[in-house]
């Protein structure tokens, strides 16, 4: 998904009055102060951490104050008063209002309670005010003073970072420290000190070692705890149980305590042995299964079977626990289980989600291979198994790959492909089978844009996701209403809850297919045996398979239903925040793939879909979540596991509590460098499209792109300039040079610049060391499509023809780009989704895909109402405008213009360049500098020096993109006198009229081209 679509604002000053300088020092509370009195209308709002910093705290309050708070997480009432309890804060209240609606946030958006909290005002609150209170990690909002804690053990302020070491960032350096644990939980504490204990370790102070500074940046400056060697050797042995590290005064005074955030514990401790596990499923010779799960937290773990999806459970075995590794196996007496029993784990352990009790947690398997409806029980699949496999396909033929350059993506949802297309059997639509419908629409489609060029097809998220019941979902009956009605959309949003779609950026299990995808999706055989059948089905069309995976998160944790990893090692597979609580970042809970089993778990699941569904390239969602060093282990081990190279690529945006490498270094843009890993051009999206990824309200019409406008056809909005205008085509050089970082040329103002030192919005443009590690793409699922944002930007009296001629600049660029180029589904045929900006969950209806090329599906109403609704006035005029909705000609002509481009990609390995060297050796731009001709590039890729380049075919070529609405001459001396033809593909296009696109006059190199166009020249290798 769109990682920057999540983010929200941040920074800005706090509201809130302030303390008197005598009421704080360092931001600590003093005690022996008594509250001032309380105004009438306010509320008085309480606040006690055990850490004394309440002052910086503050409440975020959307509702109820009579100024709420601005904005995420600004304008916050500050705790900056205190009195005997800690921190409290006046807040002048909306009478009119029946409550207070608010979160108790730090000032990086830490929460004290992880959900929203209220409260209802007294019905005297307008004459007397009124009181609440609150304490550390409770999400209670009490009425009068509750007990003071000295540290409330749900959440981990701590961290366990090896065997012998803790940190404890802000901890002071003074006094003593201890480390409690209790086998069955039961910690606390009191003014006694720490209760419920079994024992406790002694803990000395100093500086974190070197070694886990550079392993947890964010804990540099973190107090150190260190242990005794002898302390330490016990503690593998103390892992199920509960701890909680607290500090005392030089008197012995209790003063705080926190639990412990546990990861880098358990990295050091069981890590290292159980990394050459195979967990999950694996079988002998002779086919009988052992069942492996990590849980070295865990009290116990039995395996429960089920002869069948749905009966009760008929066999219960206890497993056996590996000390080193904390893996506990069972292996079967026989095969009679394998490919018909389902089974789930029974774990036993103390989860700080529970409160630190002991729970009895029924879960699927981490690691399943396949599952039953709705992911409630796993599978004892055996994917080696005949069973499990369509015909022919282990010794099937992969389509032929000779380098990353060469690669074309196509990124489609199962869904989309098929539910509304006619010619696929009806048991087929919207399934895995569609794809083996080779006589399909569809079908038709995909091998006509093979036959032209593409090679892969990108699929969205088909692994085991959340959001769909695979039981049963509906199609929502939606109404004939106008093109810019909002009845629609609400017809959708009625049953969006129960309807079959969703783009599944959800994931439950990482490693078994999605089954709303399968005919029968509580048969844990067929979804396996169909999710191969659809990529045999696009191998046979010689086309390759991406899938789209999503490690950054899940889609449940904690205790929740569908929560897996958090019910087998709780608050192992999470990143957590300061406060020990679980960072959403992603949109949802955030895995922590810098941990060593989570790593592993990501490493194993790719491979198995490399090596048992072949696979043939993966995208990563939020990539940038990951660091460097696991997507490089991970490159090599699925590499050797495919026994074949995997191209790998995915979203290095930078952002969230890992940003500018935080926590470790990060698969983000700036890093990957020469990694040989794709990552997503946002350069070439923006400066083509216009505007930023999430633009709302005038910015939709003002910042209009390169192709669709800006200062050459401006519209009513836009006061862009011509320098703008040269801006965006300098970006525009960038992308089609493969976004390389030392890749130079002459930018606008006559500068011989490197990629690197072009501007994009305060960072290096440039960023890859091979043009193999960029993604071109103008269009994704995410955000509006090219077709609606241009209907935006156009001047409203802009012809269909013209429309079409922009999409179809936009896809030149993106196809001649060196580098790889990304297709969204439909980009092709013009495809709309009524203007939504993030359709992840909008129905068939507004993502309908149309293969029969009879609508683009513009104007089927206004989107749904989530993130558009504040734009739809200026929508609901464009999707009413008829002229705006192409007809059946228009989508076949776009159609034919990318395939035509995809071939002449294909024809001449010159767009498809290997090394940064051959880019900076053979690609030049003409037209440059301040007295350019604007609006037009003028590209030119040398085919015979410094050598004859394999598969160029051509001395030269040279490609002209005018995104004027006005023809163009231009003289390049530099490319006279040589024997320049249109490319046969123009020559044949749109019935022999694509020879009118342009011309050229060897004399002075003078080339002409038709406006809004691409035009291609190619100089003969046997031309003298």
């Amino acid at each position: 998904m769109g990682a920057l679509a999540l983010l929200a604002a941040c920074g800005g000053s706090d509201g809130g009055a302030s303390a008197p300088a005598s009421k704080l020092l360092g931001g600590k509370m003093v005690s022996g102060l008594v509250a001032a009195p309380l105004a009438p209308a306010n509320i008085r709002m309480h606040f006690h951490r055990a850490a004394g910093d309440a002052g910086q705290w503050g409440v975020y309050s959307w509702d109820g104050p009579v100024n709420p708070s601005p904005g995420w997480i600004s304008g916050r009432f500050m705790m900056t008063q205190s009195d005997e309890f800690g921190g409290y804060v006046d807040i002048p209240v909306n009478t009119a209002k029946s409550a207070i609606w608010f979160l108790v946030t730090d000032g990086s958006g830490n929460k004290n309670c992880g959900s929203d909290q209220s409260a209802n005002f007294a019905p005297d609150i307008a004459a007397n005010g009124q009181e609440v209170w609150m304490l550390e990690g409770d999400c209670t909002v009490y009425s009068a003073p509750p007990t003071i804690s000295y540290g409330n053990l749900n959440n981990a302020s701590a961290h366990w970072l090896s065997a012998a070491t803790l940190a404890w960032p802000g901890a002071a350096a003074d006094g003593s420290y201890r480390l409690y644990y209790a086998a069955n939980g039961g910690l606390g504490s009191s003014a006694a000190g720490v209760t419920g204990a079994d024992g406790s370790i002694a803990l000395n102070t100093g500086a974190l070692p070197a070694p886990l500074q550079q392993k947890y940046p964010h804990l540099a400056g973190a107090t150190a705890l260190t242990m005794a060697d002898a302390d330490a050797a016990g503690i593998a042995a103390k892992a199920s149980g509960q701890f909680a590290v607290a500090r005392f005064d030089a008197n012995g005074k209790l003063l705080q305590v926190t639990s412990l955030q546990m990861s880098g514990m358990l990295d050091s401790v069981f890590a290292p042995a159980a990394a050459s596990a195979t967990l999950g499923l694996s079988y002998d010779r002779d086919g009988v299964p052992t069942f492996r799960v990590w849980a070295p937290t865990a009290k116990s773990v039995s395996l429960q079977l089920y002869p069948d999806a749905n009966s009760a459970s008929t066999l219960t075995r206890a497993m056996n626990r590996d000390a080193a590794s904390g893996v506990w196996s069972y292996t079967a007496p026989d095969a009679s289980w394998v490919n018909r029993y389902y089974y789930t784990y029974k774990v036993q352990v103390l989860s700080r989600w529970a409160g630190n009790t002991l729970v009895d947690n029924s879960v699927t398997d981490p690691y399943s291979f396949s599952l039953n409806a709705n992911s409630q029980r796993s599978f004892v699949a055996n994917l080696d198994s005949a069973a499990l496999k369509p015909d022919g396909w282990d010794h099937h033929p992969l389509p032929r790959l000779d380098s990353p350059t060469d690669i074309a993506l196509y990124e489609l949802h199962i869904r989309d492909f098929s539910a509304g297309d006619a010619t696929v059997p009806a048991a087929h639509r919207g399934k895995y089978l569609a794809f083996t419908d080779q006589d399909s629409n569809g079908m038709r489609h995909l091998r006509l844009m093979q036959q032209s060029g593409l090679t892969h097809i990108h699929l969205l998220p088909s692994f085991d996701y959340a959001s769909v019941n695979e039981a049963g979902c509906s199609t929502p009956a939606i109404p004939n209403a106008a093109a810019d009605s909002s009845a629609q959309q609400a017809a959708v949003e009625a049953t969006r809850g129960g309807d079959c779609f969703n783009w599944g950026y959800d994931p439950v299990h990482y490693t078994a297919p999605e089954g709303s995808y399968a005919t029968d999706a509580n048969d844990g055989a067929v979804r396996v045996r169909e999710f191969r059948a659809m990529v045999q089905g696009l191998h046979k069309q010689g086309l390759r398979v991406t899938m789209d995976v999503v490690y950054n998160h899940t889609s449940a944790s904690q205790q929740g239903p569908l929560s897996v990893l958090d019910k087998i090692v709780p608050a192992y597979y999470y990143r957590l925040n300061a406060g020990g609580g679980i960072t959403n970042d992603s949109c949802c809970a955030d895995t922590a793939s810098e941990n060593a089993m989570m790593a592993k778990l990501m490493i194993d699941s790719v491979s198995t879909w490399a090596r048992d569904y072949k696979v043939d390239s993966f995208r990563f969602d939020i990539m940038g979540f990951t660091p460097l060093a696991v997507m490089k282990q991970l490159q090599s081990a699925v590499n050797s596991a495919a026994g074949r190279d995997i191209y790998l690529y995915g979203e290095a945006w930078n952002f969230g509590a890992v940003g500018n490498d935080a926590r470790f270094v990060q698969a983000r843009q700036a890093n990957m460098y020469g990694s040989g890993i794709g990552s997503f051009n946002d350069r070439i999206r923006d400066s083509v499209r216009g505007g930023g990824c999430c633009d709302s309200g005038s910015s939709l019409i003002s910042q209009q792109g390169f192709i669709n406008g800006v200062y050459t056809d401006p519209n009513a909005q836009s006061t862009q300039s011509k320098d703008d205008l040269l801006r965006l085509g300098d970006l525009v050089k960038v992308g089609l040079s493969g976004t390389l970082r030392d890749y130079s040329f002459v930018d606008r103002t006559g500068t011989l610049r490197s990629n690197a030192q072009i501007d994009y919005f305060g960072q290096q443009a440039g960023f890859a060391a091979s043009p193999a590690e960029t993604i071109n793409y103008v269009e994704a699922h995410d955000n509006q499509t090219l077709y609606d944002l241009n209907a935006y930007k156009l001047p409203l009296a802009t012809s269909m023809a013209d429309r079409v001629k922009v999409q179809n600049l936009g896809a030149a660029i993106n196809i001649l780009s060196q580098g790889v180029p990304f297709l969204h589904a439909g980009q092709e045929i013009l495809r709309s989704k009524s203007m939504d900006r993030d359709s992840y969950d909008a129905g068939d209806w507004f993502n309908k895909l149309d293969y029969s090329y009879q609508s683009n599906n513009f104007g089927v109403g206004l989107p749904m109402a989530g993130v558009n609704q504040d734009n739809w006035p200026l929508m609901s005029p464009l999707l009413a405008n008829p002229l705006l909705k192409p007809d059946s000609a228009a989508i076949v002509g776009a159609r034919n213009a990318v395939n035509d481009l995809l071939a002449i990609r294909r024809d001449s390995s010159l767009f498809r360049l290997r090394t940064a060297q051959d880019v900076s050796e053979r690609l030049r731009f003409h037209n440059t500098g301040p007295q350019q001709v604007p609006g037009l590039i003028v590209m030119s890729i040398d085919g015979q020096h410094p050598s004859r380049y394999d598969g160029a075919r051509y001395k030269a070529v040279v490609v002209l993109f005018n995104v004027d609405k006005v023809a163009r001459t231009i003289a390049v001396p530099e490319l006279a006198g040589r024997k320049l033809a249109l490319h046969k593909v123009l020559l044949n296009a749109d019935g022999g009229k694509g020879a009118r696109l342009g011309g050229y006059v060897s004399a002075g190199g003078k080339f002409s081209i038709a406006a809004r166009s691409t035009v291609v020249f190619v100089e003969e290798a046997s031309a003298n």
